[in-house]
């Protein structure tokens, strides 16, 4: 079996080296030769996929037989943990992505119009990369290596990788950075074909909102991780290798903003695609940081070579990219200049200038620990103060610019009814503001936040209005009905605006108001603290097959509610030799009460803490409106032309969208 799945990766490597070759020099009078490129690909995906199911199944059969299946599986370790670990070593993270990359690329290639001079260049960029993550597994990362000695046992799946999140968690993120590889070959591939209108903006904008949709959800599964299994009453400890998911995220936000720009004004192209083929640099970056070793984390793998790879590639993209956008440079002059300080494009560049400089704080934060060592001879540790003083007043720049861009328009300022309706939103913020300083909010930070959170609400309210007054006047919620219709790509948009908002507040209500205790106590007693009787139970000890379980029963009520029993715990896996804390939360839209079990101190007596973290539910249903708002902005457009039609017009023309721009010779 795996002599099978060995032969499966080497006909992949060359399946896929040859489909980049093959799709890349097929042009227009070789058609035929790019034609057989997109076959080699899909070939090279289904022996890749062959590899894949043969690893999967020496795992859940914990055949030792693999040196990859004696370092993460066990005899006791159940099938869903054990089919986890395909996605927790070296090589088995790197099969998975490249499967995923490769899927991606398959979708690509078929869902494509067949007309684009860009289906396969892109694919053959696609296949490139394929290509290059399969040599990284072929020379140095094997995941079908046998096994040096015959084994009985397993070494076992880190205790902290078996948590629910953990199933889904990698392998989101390994798909989000597949699907960002698309825009980026897009990118590249109109620019080297000179593809240069709005048509390759249209190509890349549904998987750039997929990427970012589902790198988004990666990090917040990876957040509901790190609260719920690391035990120390947070969500985000800017650890460096969660700095990496984070970066591309960021960049990626601006890349579907700058696109915007060019497909309504014709402007900030040379933007548009540096930021296309950053934000795919930055993948290969974040697995840099997760594979080089650099860092001590419980997300990294241990110090590797292949790390420098990606960095390697990422210099390479960047270097391309910025060699190709100089040959362009005539073909990507602005159309338009920005002819309004308060236009939507304008707001775009700013935004985009904020997200970039939030990007280089992060980077620079994250790097600072093993840049230090050069620098200055020791180590310099950056933590939380750090990115808390110099992001948050970028991302309430960042927070008010969301909030009034529902009242600005593309290419000249606000009308008379927009400027009216921004003041009474401004207003009605204003109110906002002084209702909350009654309510006993004193922080500044979230005093901002609730006021630019009650503007954007009122400004996406005021621009609704407006719109249904245009579109249909006093037809109520036909109105509605007809401007959903119309704009649906645009609403989606602000849904996400609002989610953006939803999580500011979790995330400032979770900082600003958290308050921790930290007690002994014994079985009986008592106390009262933040608005709750918390009653300590009994201590309960019990033991496993392959862990010991020490388990505090808590008795928590609050006013005349229903008592409710926690119950946090730490388990001692015996296989490991390794102490995990179980934390326990009660949980409602005031907030999280947070309580771990830190060690028992004998005849009952144990050591608690008790933290209070406000507005917790606020970030997952900030979490939750940013996917249904990008999903419904990706979801394509209903194709009401014929087919003839769609082969000589390649892009549907609408009210908002400039005329199709005529190609110049760079």
């Amino acid at each position: 079996m795996r002599l099978f799945g060995e032969i499966c990766l080497l006909l992949a490597f060359v399946g896929s080296g040859f489909g980049a070759c093959a799709c890349l020099l097929g042009g227009r009078p070789q058609r035929t030769l790019a034609r057989c490129g997109a076959g080699s690909l899909i070939a090279a995906w289904l022996a890749l996929t062959g590899t894949l199911i043969t690893l999967a199944i020496a795992l859940v059969g914990k055949d030792y037989r693999f040196e990859y299946v004696a370092h993460y599986t066990s005899q006791a370790l159940a099938w869903p943990y054990a089919l986890s670990a395909l996605w927790v070593g070296q090589a088995g993270s790197l099969l998975l992505w490249t499967w995923l990359t490769g899927l991606v690329a398959i979708g690509f290639l078929f869902t494509t119009r067949s007309t684009s001079r860009l289906r396969f260049p892109a694919c053959g960029l696609l296949s490139a990369n394929i290509c290059f993550l399969i040599a990284i597994m072929v020379f140095a990362a094997d995941p079908m290596k046998a096994s040096l000695s015959p084994r009985t046992e397993g070494l076992g799946l880190s205790p902290l990788l078996q948590h629910p999140s953990m199933l889904i968690h990698p392998p989101v993120v390994f798909l989000s950075y597949a699907l960002w590889a698309v825009p980026a070959a897009i990118g590249l591939s109109a620019l080297f074909t000179r593809e240069l209108t709005t048509h390759w903006t249209m190509i890349a904008r549904p998987w750039a909102l997929w990427a970012w949709l589902v790198l988004g959800a990666g990090l917040l599964l990876g957040a509901d991780w790190a609260y719920q299994e690391l035990g120390w009453g947070g969500y985000w400890g800017w650890d460096p290798v969660e700095n990496g998911s984070l970066i591309p995220w960021l960049t990626g936000t601006a890349f579907i903003h700058a696109i915007m720009a060019w497909r309504h004004r014709g402007v900030l192209k040379k933007t548009a695609l540096s930021l296309a083929i950053l934000t795919f640099g930055l993948c290969n970056f974040a697995t840099f940081l997760t594979r080089s070793g650099i860092f001590s984390s419980v997300h990294a793998f241990s110090e590797s070579p292949i790390g420098w790879m990606f960095l390697g590639l990422m210099a390479a993209l960047l270097i391309a990219g910025a060699g190709l956008i100089l040959r362009n440079r005539r073909a990507l002059v602005p159309e338009r200049t920005i002819a309004s300080v308060a236009s939507r494009e304008s707001l775009v560049l700013a935004s985009a200038f904020l997200l970039l400089m939030l990007t280089g704080i992060v980077i620079v934060g994250t790097l600072w620990i093993p840049l230090s060592q050069i620098i200055v001879g020791r180590t310099v540790q950056v933590g939380a103060p750090f990115y808390n003083n110099t992001l948050q007043p970028i991302a309430a720049l960042l927070l008010a610019a969301t909030a009034i861009v529902p009242l600005l328009q593309w290419g000249t300022a606000p009308s008379l009814e927009q400027r009216r309706a921004l003041a009474i939103s401004v207003g009605v913020a204003l109110i906002g503001t002084v209702i909350a300083i009654a309510l006993g909010i004193r922080h500044p930070l979230a005093l901002v936040v609730t006021a630019l959170a009650v503007l954007a609400v009122t400004a996406i309210a005021a621009g609704l209005l407006l719109e249904m007054r245009r579109f249909a006047p006093h037809r109520g919620l036909t109105a509605l009905a007809i401007v959903f219709r119309k704009q649906r790509r645009q609403y989606a948009g602000y849904v996400v605006h609002l989610a953006f908002v939803c999580i500011t507040i979790g995330v400032t209500g979770s900082s600003v108001g958290s308050q921790q205790r930290d007690v002994e106590l014994n079985e009986g007693d008592v106390i009262e603290w933040a608005g709750r009787r918390i009653e300590y139970v009994r201590l309960v000890q019990r033991e496993q097959p392959e862990q010991l379980i020490a388990e505090v029963e808590l008795r928590v009520s609050r006013g005349q509610t229903t008592p409710v029993i926690l119950k946090p715990a730490r388990h001692l896996h015996l296989l490991q030799n390794q102490w995990t804390t179980e934390v326990a939360i009660q949980s409602d839209w005031s907030g999280d009460f947070y309580t771990i079990l830190h060690a028992g101190l004998g005849d009952g007596r144990v050591v608690l803490s008790l933290i209070d973290n406000p507005m917790m539910r606020w970030i997952w249903l900030g979490g939750g409106l940013a996917a249904a708002g990008a999903a419904v902005a990706a979801w394509p457009a209903r194709r009401r032309r014929s087919r003839r039609q769609q082969s000589t017009i390649p892009f549907k023309r609408t009210q908002d969208a400039p005329p199709r721009t005529v190609r110049r010779a760079a």
